[in-house]
């Protein structure tokens, strides 16, 4: 009985640059394959569970962020100046309890009031200790972010998790 040629043994037979291209093709439609899983994301949530406890995390206008951790008091936000990659970026902590503010990791000269409700929080101006965590053109004075109802996770600028 002839049978028919295996992938593998079609592979073999082509001349070695066209074999790899072959391979790597097939490699990455099956790693895209094998990521297609369902979603287990819950659509429900308001937080993105951490180690540290629960993060919530507020939308700003365009790419802008924030997410305080009510556990832990861990903060960070991103903003971005208008129309640019410019921005203020911060991480920090903030008292749950007590005064509203984040105050940047190791920098007790930087203060960052805000104003919060339920749903929304507001950042108000920080003071000349805070102009470090900013680029050139970026504030946060005045940014409002939304409590996100579906929260997403949060990188900077450079991709890296924010929150």
């Amino acid at each position: 009985m002839h049978r028919k040629p295996s992938l593998v043994q079609k592979l073999a037979k082509l001349t070695p640059p066209v074999a790899i291209a072959a391979a790597l093709l097939l490699g990455g439609c099956r790693r895209e394959e094998a990521s297609a899983g369902p979603d287990t994301t819950n659509t429900q949530a308001s937080a993105i569970e951490t180690q540290e406890g629960q993060l919530t995390v507020h939308a700003g206008q365009g790419r802008d962020r924030l997410c305080l951790a009510e556990e832990g008091g861990r903060a960070s936000f991103i903003t971005y100046a208008e129309g640019s990659s410019a921005n203020c970026m911060v991480r920090g902590r903030w008292s749950p309890g007590g005064p509203q503010a984040i105050t940047p990791d190791g920098d007790a000269s930087c203060t960052i009031p805000f104003n919060r409700d339920d749903r929304s929080v507001t950042l108000l101006g920080g003071g000349p200790g805070c102009a470090y965590y900013c680029g050139p053109g970026a504030s946060f004075t005045g940014k409002s972010f939304v409590r996100m109802d579906k929260p997403e996770p949060v990188s900077d600028l450079g991709g890296d998790p924010l929150c």
